[in-house]
């Protein structure tokens, strides 16, 4: 096993069953509360997305999702708690597959666990299950004043209150971000009923500086739990990596406790390259680049952190090769993932690809070329890599398996060299959507073991529970 460090700053869909290929996809995150008296209580926020699921007409005429979902906290291999149900989602009139959120809660000593869950749609008739396995750290209260998790949530599907909102990617299209937060332990530090200051604010991830006028001040009261919630509206919040920071302060507006949420918007400026004058964007660090090679070299490095448009315009500067069309392109590729400085963001990126070529190189194809060079840029290093190059008995594969992908969790990349004789190594399959997703690819790395044989079932076991 390898544990890599990324050379990325990175910015978590739960996979599908060796038994059969599940369409159903989520998006898991834990948040940490406490219950004075009681102990600490873990929020699993589970969204199930509608777009995966199987919907059908229920008994009343409406459109209706159901899924099976086992929730499961171990400790040391041993079962502490657990939760079975059956989630469905709001009814609808219309054919939209709406994601529906589900929740469960459970009361914890503090200590190291892990939380598995098992995910089936109930209205399939197939056996196939989503699994997600994620490691779960319970902390001990101190008695100084200290803050919950911060939970992004968005009003209820009955509009009588709010729901978690699970993950950290806001679309272009969204125009409130919504949070909810709880400070403990201002009676020992501020007395009964004693003033303390909450500042609410967006950072800017990478420059730390306050965003625009995104800062909120309350004026609060001591109280054995008190609670936060507010919402900023974000239509004109630029794409980028922000922090949203809660700090407790005291009278004297000096710092007492401060936790920060990282979170990405999607909100991009529009432009057409092709009918841009020369020099409209201002002067910019892309200025620096004057040869066109070059520059075609740097956007095709960018395709694999591309989206479908921005490809295709890669793809058409390339052609081209003019200079300022490609320095535009370049400059408010950049500007749309880091406003405030996306000269910083290129320069680590290039860093990467650096990196890239130099790791994953082979033949007369440059390493972000490659498949693995491409899933290193687009989603970073893995956190554990199953490496069975010397593989003599199957066909020589490797595993990535991520804690984080972009905004999903668990995920899984399976890489093979189907010609022994090159260094090149082809993705095989991956349940990160939008990837390459090959039923048969346990086949094809133990093509002629029939199934339960002990290389088969050493396969799995390592896809299953990557170590």
């Amino acid at each position: 096993m390898t544990n890599w460090g990324s050379v990325l700053l990175a910015a978590i869909l739960l996979p599908s069953a060796l038994t059969g290929q599940s369409r159903l996809n989520a998006v898991v995150e834990t948040k940490r509360f406490h219950e004075p008296g009681t102990g600490e209580l873990v929020d699993v926020n589970i969204a199930i997305l509608g777009s995966t699921a199987l919907w059908t007409v229920d008994e009343r005429g409406f459109e209706q999702a159901q899924a099976e979902v086992l929730t499961v906290v171990e400790q040391s291999g041993k079962i502490v708690d657990y939760r079975k149900t059956l989630v469905r989602s709001p009814e609808r009139a219309d054919t939209l597959q709406t994601d529906f959120i589900h929740q469960e809660r459970f009361i914890l000593q503090p200590g190291e666990y892990a939380l598995k869950l098992e995910l089936h749609d109930a209205n399939l008739a197939d056996t196939a299950r989503t699994y997600v396995h994620m490691p779960l750290v319970v902390s001990a209260r101190e008695k100084e004043v200290t803050l919950s998790d911060i939970m992004f949530t968005t009003p209820s599907s009955d509009g009588n209150g709010i729901a978690p909102f699970p993950g950290t990617y806001y679309p272009a299209g969204t125009d409130k971000l919504r949070f909810y937060a709880e400070v403990y332990g201002t009676i020992d530090h501020f007395g009964k009923d004693g003033p303390f200051i909450a500042v609410t604010q967006i950072e800017g991830y990478e420059s730390g500086t306050v965003a625009a006028n995104f800062r909120h001040v309350q004026r609060l009261k001591a109280d054995t739990v008190v609670t936060l919630g507010m919402e900023f509206g974000i239509g004109k919040l630029p794409s980028g990596n922000y922090l949203l920071a809660v700090e407790i302060r005291d009278r004297h507006d000096s710092l007492v406790q401060r936790r920060a949420q990282f979170f990405q918007r999607n909100n991009p400026i529009t432009y057409d390259p092709t009918i841009l004058v020369d020099g409209e964007l201002g002067p910019n660090f892309t200025d620096a680049y004057t040869d066109p090679d070059t520059l075609a070299e740097y956007l095709s490095s960018m395709r694999p952190i591309a989206d479908e448009l921005e490809r295709k315009m890669i793809d058409d500067r390339w052609k081209d090769k003019k200079p300022e069309l490609m320095r535009q392109l370049m400059y408010t590729f950049w500007y749309n993932r880091a406003p405030d400085d996306p000269q910083l963001a290129w320069e680590r990126y290039l860093q990467a690809v650096n990196y890239a070529n130099k790791r994953f190189g082979c033949r007369n194809m440059r390493g972000y070329q490659s498949d693995q060079g491409y899933v290193y840029l687009r989603y970073g290093a893995p956190n554990t890599v199953v490496d069975r190059a010397n593989e003599t008995t199957a066909v020589p594969y490797m595993i990535w398996h991520y804690y984080r992908a972009g905004l999903y969790s668990d995920r899984r990349f399976v890489f093979y060299q189907p010609e022994r004789s090159t260094t090149c190594w082809t993705l095989l399959t991956s349940d990160m959507p939008g990837e390459i997703n090959n039923s048969r690819w346990l086949d094809q790395l133990a093509p002629g073991i029939a199934d339960g044989g002990t290389k088969r079932n050493e396969i799995e076991d390592n896809y299953k529970n990557p170590r």
